[in-house]
């Protein structure tokens, strides 16, 4: 994996090769329907205490956990790419605490896989919370035949148009807000996974 661009500091893009995600891509397709639900977002109600909540005004779009998967059989196509989708993202994310100088970090749960369809979105967020910490964010693009979909950081003017391979590593908490705005034709697969300390 090698660096394409920095965006700005602390927001890289790092390139796979398109035709291993065009594989991903196919497999995706293919398997991940009857898996995906609706992704939630944390909210904290009025004794503080932190909870998950399905919010379509906030985040609009289809995920699924590959936690789910350890069910399938070892040969299963989508369990094999999550795999190894996980593996080539900690991989990136290793390279990016060693430019920065982090400390070591470990993802936080199993990879998540998202699917936004025309007309879905998610609004400006971080992904560090209290509840759940994350030092490292990272999203990997499997493919490009759709229209909107952009990666925004909003305290850097930032509106990133990924490409089939890219992989954007970012800090996870503030000022690193960011966004995916609404998608007008098509759908955008991708990963996700966020990391943090050891």
């Amino acid at each position: 994996m090698v660096i394409k661009k920095s965006l700005a500091p602390g927001i890289d893009v790092y390139s796979v090769g398109i035709d291993k995600t065009e594989y991903y891509y196919n497999i995706l397709k293919t398997y991940s329907d009857p898996f995906l639900t609706m992704g939630s977002v944390v909210k904290k109600n009025e004794n503080g205490e932190y909870y998950s909540k399905i919010d379509e005004h906030v985040r609009n779009c289809k995920i699924f956990s590959t936690s789910e998967l350890r069910q399938c059989h070892e040969s299963d196509p989508l369990r094999i790419l999550m795999g190894e989708v996980q593996q080539e993202m900690t991989d990136i994310v290793n390279q990016f605490c060693q430019k920065y100088q982090y400390h070591s970090v470990i993802p936080n749960h199993d990879l998540i896989m998202m699917r936004y369809a025309e007309g879905e979105f998610f609004n400006y967020h971080n992904d560090d919370c209290p509840s759940i910490p994350r030092t490292v964010s990272a999203v990997m693009y499997f493919n490009s035949d759709y229209e909107g979909g952009e990666l925004g950081f909003k305290h850097f003017n930032i509106e990133y148009s990924p490409e089939p391979g890219d992989c954007v590593v970012f800090c996870s908490a503030f000022p690193y807000m960011h966004r995916v705005k609404k998608i007008t034709k098509g759908a955008r697969y991708a990963a996700v996974n966020w990391y943090r300390y050891v």
